[in-house]
């Protein structure tokens, strides 16, 4: 396993509390980094450590975002890595004629005005500091990438996901950020369950059915684990390689193989 030390590095991750933020946060973690974790409920998973700090904000109560960023501007000097990974997947499993319009602003909201408050923060943070080389990743979906049956909003914002990254990594390519985004397929998380539990119409039993028809879409033969997409989160965050810009890097066990 490669070791990569993130000593004297700050690292923000939002959407941390759960799935692949959570994972990703605890490698960090353990690499030496100080972790700042944004999320509705920060605390749930974590256990006190001095490198850790939880801010509780709802990505889609931009005043709470404003007061949020301002206080880690206050405590934080610097910022060296940023992780996008909240998302909001409310009305998934509907058709797109059955959305409501707060399901369609609610969505909207999270995954793609909160993404925007967030690098709007993130780089104006990391251009104060043009000595220190740093990176943006955000987490978009191979939903992104093609169409979902019930989940219309939700594939179109995470497309969206990969069109702010290309065009902030252009604007930002001669600076000391680079910026990039993660597509997963399906995870072991808490996102996806609840995704496929609506899927069922809230029918518990049939979970395991929906799970087995994600499996035969998956070349791979099973769900990844948030360990698997974290490691790949530390090397693109390491510098290790630095001639990435705008890049999409998809881990989906194969899966989008079938449709690109």
């Amino acid at each position: 396993m490669i070791e990569f030390d993130f000593s004297g590095k700050t690292v923000m991750i939002t959407g941390g509390s759960s799935g692949i933020g959570f994972a990703t946060a605890q490698k960090f973690l353990k690499s030496g980094a100080d972790v700042l974790v944004l999320s509705r409920n920060p605390d749930r998973n974590f256990q006190k450590q001095d490198a850790l700090f939880t801010y509780a904000v709802d990505l889609n109560d931009s005043a709470a975002v404003h007061r949020t960023f301002a206080h880690i501007d206050e405590i934080h000097p610097h910022l060296d890595v940023a992780i996008n990974a909240a998302a909001g997947d409310t009305g998934i499993g509907k058709k797109i004629f059955e959305f409501s319009e707060e399901e369609f602003d609610a969505t909207m909201n999270v995954n793609i005005k909160g993404l925007w408050l967030s690098m709007k923060f993130q780089i104006e943070k990391m251009l104060k500091h043009p000595d220190r080389k740093c990176n943006i990743l955000n987490i978009s979906s191979v939903n992104g990438l093609g169409g979902v049956e019930g989940g219309s909003i939700y594939a179109a914002t995470k497309a969206a996901v990969l069109g702010f990254t290309k065009s902030a990594a252009l604007e930002l390519a001669t600076s000391n950020i680079s910026i990039n985004a993660i597509v997963p397929g399906p995870f072991e998380t808490e996102l996806l369950r609840k995704a496929m539990l609506k899927h069922t119409g809230g029918d518990e039993a049939g979970v395991g059915s929906v799970r087995e028809n994600f499996l035969k879409n998956i070349p791979k033969g099973r769900l990844g684990d948030p360990e698997e997409i974290a490691s790949l989160i530390l090397y693109l965050a390491s510098g290790e390689s630095d001639f990435f810009a705008g890049h999409s890097f998809v881990i989906d066990g194969g899966m989008s193989s079938r449709f690109r």
